[in-house]
């Protein structure tokens, strides 16, 4: 049986692959898209956001400084995958979301989904997994994600 410090070893250098393959990924999808992986990146908070967000918000969830996060919301607006507008509640902010259009496939699985590869790669690999296994994996990688 292996010892917690054996196992935790052995999870650090497995997540040290799955980051560089996931930085890699996204390299070529950011590339294939026309944007910088700092751009794809922000764009996927925005969309998961699923609600409009300030550029403060954007800064706070990508942990880029303002003035990055300004530069990478004018890159998107100008390339149409997002937009701006005035808060509805309070007209004196200006708020992004995504455009409807702007990632028609993106997370569907679809021919024109970037993603898709992955997406069925890693539903092949959760069928090896029992919905408790995947439960403790979920929880796992919930707590991991705030780890900076």
């Amino acid at each position: 049986m292996s010892s917690k410090a054996q196992v935790t070893s052995r999870i650090v250098e497995l997540l040290q692959l799955v980051i560089a393959s996931s930085v890699m990924t996204n390299e070529r999808v950011a590339r294939s898209m026309g944007v910088s992986v700092v751009d794809l990146q922000a764009l996927g908070f925005i969309a998961r956001n699923g609600a409009p967000m300030t550029a403060g918000e954007v800064s706070q969830q990508t942990g880029l400084p303002t003035s990055t996060t300004t530069r990478v919301l004018d890159r998107l607006e100008k390339q149409g995958y997002i937009e701006r507008s005035t808060d509805p509640n309070d007209r004196r902010r200006v708020v992004v979301q995504l455009r409807p259009d702007a990632l028609p496939g993106a997370g569907s699985g679809g021919e024109d989904d970037p993603y898709r590869e992955i997406l069925a790669g890693m539903q092949r690999v959760h069928e090896g997994f029992t919905v408790d296994e995947l439960e403790v994996v979920a929880r796992y990688l919930d707590a991991v994600k705030e780890v900076r």
